[in-house]
């Protein structure tokens, strides 16, 4: 039986036996008790020959020693020492139970641990499950987001069909397909043009009713006169209804207008407030976007600082893992090689107790020979009473003393080699366990910094984690209250705009409407012009067939009124005159059928001039009104296109606004749910502070089980190094040993010497006595083998006595060492079990806590993920942001270039103005024009009088002349014409020519021939169609039935 380094008792047999602690004195006597006794056992079975006193003396000595060693006197009893013995029996149990004990609640704080990592993968899982939730809601809120971009885009291409069908419908498939600015700078085109042709048409109207106002006049002045004053009636009663539409008209007209400035100015500052609200909330949100970036930029770098800190914590977590492994490996092999050095230990233990087993039979021998002389130095002081029997005494103790020798001889140097090489063997496994032990405890010195340094960077982490949460739930505060703030200012200037578009839409809906009405009235007017004008081309050419016909009948009245070349016969003079009254009735019936045609159509004409004149004046008026519309139309469209503009801008703006509302309250909740994470994150990291904490609490206490198994390696280290020094005791005891073998040795050397020198004595006595002792040692040996016999029949039944004594004894001690044995393996294979249970528990703790920080890891990552995408939308919301200010730019530059052709168009309205002021005072020329035609008629109105009182006596002659002779109607001619001359002078010719009218009119045409060449032009055409119809007047002039003298005379007068 051999005690190793770890208090495993070995048998010889190779059986390890399991013992407690090295270090107590009680056990290390015990295990010596029980080493001495299975020793003692083992020389009782290998010395078979030995005495009972010399060995109960070795055992008492051997026993005395070790209770004087543990402190007991050893001359107490043996109930003492087995009270010793129980005491401390109960005290290695009691120490079983704490143990015990100890672990047991171990295993309660470790269950409690696993199901508090339980209680935080369901939470964790929780979480993964609120997250896919939230995502799948995300996602729905997409598709619908989709959908309704999908209904708006279905929207944009409906209204785009409408358009181009619109424009299908009125004949424009080119600008169909075009883009909307596009169609918008062909109609503005088109609107020009169709500018450019009204006022190209409007000179061409005004000479055309010049031209109809040239028409030739009324021959009869009664019925001009009389149609003249209905015109005249006609015209004021239109004039007054015309200026009281006028009136309605232009109040109308100023009170829409001034309604137009009011809204105008409204909607100019509503948009020009909702634009600055606009650009304030842009400075806002630039400066939120800005202090977003920044903060971004800060939570950024904050991470990544956490990021690396974790990344170093991660290191320095491997580089502990890679200790530990290597830590592990290194105790591996350290055990394996205590294992092999304690195998070694073992065998030199066995090795050493050979040794003192031999070194114990050596002892014996010395005793017997030291017996053997004393009694042979006995025998010589008592004489020689036996000479044979002492003579074969001597020969068979030389014999054993020969065969002793040879073999001490060859058995002594090869033991003592083994002896010094295994002593050499165990210095060096023992200096070499040392130094790892050494090392071993130099990298636990070194671990221990390192989780110091990694507990004090937790810690660091952990406050700057809580400073960064703290600053971020005071920016979320503020920005919480900023989105507010917006929301409110958006929720006001979608109020605003809302009122905006509906002033704007019903200004637009009544400009409208007043354009369709203006355009209807147009397309009227257009109407009765081209069927006046139809109706003044058939007139003309009727008039052109009169004019023909009358002609043709003054010439035949001229041809008639010659006077013949012979006088003719009365019969043929009544002939004539018959054909003449028939003549002039026809003509009489022709006239007034003329006449009524001429009045009917000068009525029409009149009708017509009036209503062409009217229609003229409404023309201008409405041209003019038209005009005002079309400026203010196109101011208005200007205003309204910038004012679309602003509102598309707006829309644009709100739109862009309503997207970054609603991204910002997309990023609201997302930061509500971020926050709402953010608040499970810190409810869990909460948790996982209060398991860390807890953790952490278990890492002291395991730091402190550590520390206090530290304290107990300590322990055991000293107790080790007691081991050490027992053993080192025990080295210099066995040296002491070796020292004392050493001596005796000598002692040995000294006695053989002794031995040799009596040998040669007894070589010499021998010589003397060998004849007597031949004879003696025949009956000498019969008696010694008769007394052998004897002496080895009693000490065998000694020896068994003995034997069944010690037998009894050693089975009821192996019985106990058994059972003990059992009962402490059975111990140290639970404390091997538990340990190992405790060891799998908290590598399955660690593996979780490496999950969960993995799962917290992956979703700070997509959380990471989530940011960076939402900066990206951010990125290219400002890109379509920058996009929408270049298109604003674009739209703004389009608007200069619209401004610039307005105000070109504004400078031609206004030379077109010019224009119409020019044509208004040539109107007021010729206006004065035919007024002095107007007296002129007049006069020629009174010379038709004078003419018809004439034609009136000449009917009266032409009666006369019936009843009377020719004599008497020369007589009663010549004082008709002497009483007409003298009542009414006729005058002359010259007075009824055109001459005489153009006299006066050569002052106005002086007057008015420098104001412009067209009007006098018109001038000489209007008195050109005066003077033709001055003649034609003169020549239709015959207003009663009765005269054809009167037409002779007049045709006498005229020819």
């Amino acid at each position: 039986m051999v005690c190793t380094s770890r208090g495993v008792c070995v048998h010889k047999s190779g059986r390890p036996l399991q013992c407690p602690r090295l270090g107590s004195p009680g056990v290390i006597w015990k295990i010596f008790f029980i080493l001495h006794y299975d020793r003692t056992a083992a020389l009782r079975n290998l010395a078979t020959g030995m005495e009972k006193a010399t060995l109960e003396k070795v055992q008492l000595e051997d026993v005395l020693h070790h209770l004087r060693k543990e402190g007991i006197d050893p001359h107490a009893t043996a109930e003492e020492q087995l009270c010793y013995v129980w005491s401390l029996f109960q005290h290695s149990e009691g120490r079983l139970r704490s143990a015990t004990q100890d672990l047991e609640d171990l295993k309660l704080k470790q269950a409690e641990e696993m199901k508090e990592v339980e209680n935080y993968v369901t939470h964790i899982r929780n979480l993964t499950e609120e997250r896919e939730a939230l995502t799948t809601d995300f996602e729905k809120e997409k598709e619908q987001l989709k959908l309704e971009v999908q209904g708006l885009q279905l929207q944009r291409e409906a209204q785009l069909k409408e358009v181009e069908e619109m424009l299908d419908r009125e004949d424009l498939p080119e600008i169909a397909h075009s883009s909307p600015s596009e169609q918008i700078a062909y109609l503005l085109v088109e609107r020009t043009a169709l500018l450019e042709k009204l006022e190209l048409a409007d000179p061409k109207l005004e000479s055309s009713s010049h031209e109809g106002s040239g028409l030739p006049e009324v021959h009869h002045q009664g019925d001009l006169k009389h149609a003249r004053q209905t015109l005249e009636a006609e015209l004021q009663q239109q004039r007054e209804s015309t200026q009281r539409t006028r009136d309605i008209l232009t109040k109308c007209h100023y009170e829409e207008l001034e309604k137009e400035k009011t809204l105008r100015k409204c909607v100019e500052r509503d948009v020009e407030e909702a634009t600055g609200r606009l650009q304030m909330a842009h400075q806002e949100i630039r400066r939120l976007t800005d202090e977003l970036d920044s903060k971004r930029k800060e939570q950024s770098k904050l991470e990544l600082a956490l990021e690396s800190a974790q990344q170093e914590i991660k290191k320095l977590e491997e580089n502990m893992s890679k200790y530990k492994d290597s830590d592990s490996v290194d105790l591996q092999k350290a055990k394996e090689r205590n294992q092999s050095l304690d195998k070694e230990i073992l065998a030199l233990h066995s090795r050493v107790q050979t040794l003192d087993s031999e070194r114990n039979e050596f002892v014996e021998l010395v005793a017997k020979l030291k017996e053997e002389i004393r009694k042979y130095q006995e025998n010589e002081k008592a004489g020689l009473l036996f000479p044979r029997q002492n003579a074969s005494l001597e020969h068979t103790m030389q014999d054993k003393k020969n065969k002793e020798r040879k073999c001490f001889e060859c058995e002594a140097d090869p033991n003592q080699h083994s002896h010094e090489m295994l002593h050499k063997r165990c210095q060096k496994a023992i200096e070499e366990r040392e130094c790892r032990n050494a090392e071993l405890l130099y990298k636990l010195q070194k671990l221990e910094r390192e989780h110091e340094d990694l507990v004090e960077r937790n810690e660091e982490l952990e406050s700057i984690l809580g400073e960064t949460q703290c600053q971020t739930k005071e920016e979320r505060e503020y920005f919480e209250c900023e989105t507010e703030r917006l929301q409110r200012k958006i929720s006001s200037l979608e109020a605003e705009l809302s009122k905006v578009q509906k002033g704007t839409s019903e200004s637009s809906q009544e400009t409208v409407k007043k354009v369709q009405d203006f355009q209807e009235i147009l397309k009227m007017n257009q109407e009765k012009m081209e069927i006046l004008e139809s109706k003044l081309s058939e007139e003309r050419e009727w008039r052109q067939q009169l004019v023909s016909d009358l002609d043709t009948a003054q010439k035949g009245l001229k041809a008639r009124n010659e006077p013949p070349s012979g006088e003719a016969s009365p019969q043929q003079q009544r002939e004539e005159l018959q054909q003449l009254r028939q003549d002039f009735l026809r003509i009489q019936n022709l006239c007034s059928s003329a006449e009524r045609e001429l009045r009917y159509e000068r009525g029409k004409s009149s009708d017509l001039k009036q209503h062409n004149a009217l229609l003229q004046q409404e023309n201008t008026k409405v041209k003019a009104e038209l005009k005002q519309v079309q400026l203010k139309l196109s101011e208005s469209t200007k205003m309204y296109s910038s004012l679309t503009g602003k509102w598309e801008h707006c829309q644009q703006n709100i739109k862009e606004l309503e997207l970054e509302v609603r991204k910002q309250t997309e990023k609201t909740q997302s930061q509500n749910d971020l926050e709402e994470q953010l608040s499970q994150e810190k409810a869990r990291f909460a948790d996982a502070e209060k398991m860390r904490l807890e953790l952490q609490q278990n890492l002291k206490d395991s730091l402190q089980k550590f520390s206090r198994v530290e304290v107990e390696k300590n322990q055991l280290m000293g107790k080790m190094k007691e081991a050490r020094e027992n053993e080192e005791k025990l080295k210099q005891h066995y040296q002491e040993e070796q020292q004392q073998r050493k001596f005796l040795d000598q002692t040995i050397q000294t006695l053989q010497q002794q031995i040799q020198f009596l040998r040669d004595r007894e070589t010499l006595l021998e010589q003397t006595v060998v004849q007597q002792q031949l004879k003696i040692k025949e009956h000498q040996a019969l008696l010694q083998e008769l007394e052998d016999e004897k002496k080895i029949s009693d000490e065998h039944l000694h020896c068994q006595k003995n034997r069944q004594k010690l037998s009894e004894q050693l089975s009821a001690l192996q019985q106990e060492k058994e059972t003990q044995h059992e009962k402490y393996s059975e111990f140290l294979n639970q404390f091997d079990a538990h340990v190992r249970k405790y060891n799998e528990k908290q590598l399955h703790l660690k593996a979780k806590v490496r999950r969960a920080k993995e799962s917290f890891v992956h979703e700070v990552r997509q959380r990471d993920d989530t940011i960076k995408q939402l900066e990206h939308e951010i990125e290219i919301m400002r890109k379509q942001l920058e996009k929408g200010e270049e298109f604003h730019s674009q739209i703004i530059a389009k608007n200069e270039t619209l401004l610039r052709e307005n105000w070109k168009l504004l400078d031609e309205l206004s030379v077109q103005e010019e224009v119409a002021k020019d044509s208004k005072l040539i109107i007021t020329s010729i206006q004065n024009r035919v007024f002095f035609l107007d007296e002129e008629n007049k006069r020629l109105q009174e010379g038709t009088l004078r003419l018809s009182q004439q034609v009136s006596l000449l009917e009266r002659i032409l009666r006369n002349i019936h009843s009377s002779s020719v004599e008497e109607i020369t007589l009663s001619v010549s004082s008709g014409c002497q009483l007409f001359s003298k009542n009414l002078p006729l005058p002359p010719v010259s007075s009824f020519s055109a001459p005489g009218l153009i006299e006066p009119l050569k002052s106005l045409k002086a007057s008015e021939e420098p104001r412009s060449e067209e009007a006098t032009g018109s001038s000489k055409t209007s008195l050109s169609v005066s003077e033709s119809q001055c003649s034609e007047a003169g020549y239709l002039n015959v207003a009663s039935p009765e005269g054809r003298p009167g037409v002779r005379g007049k045709g006498k007068a005229v020819s």
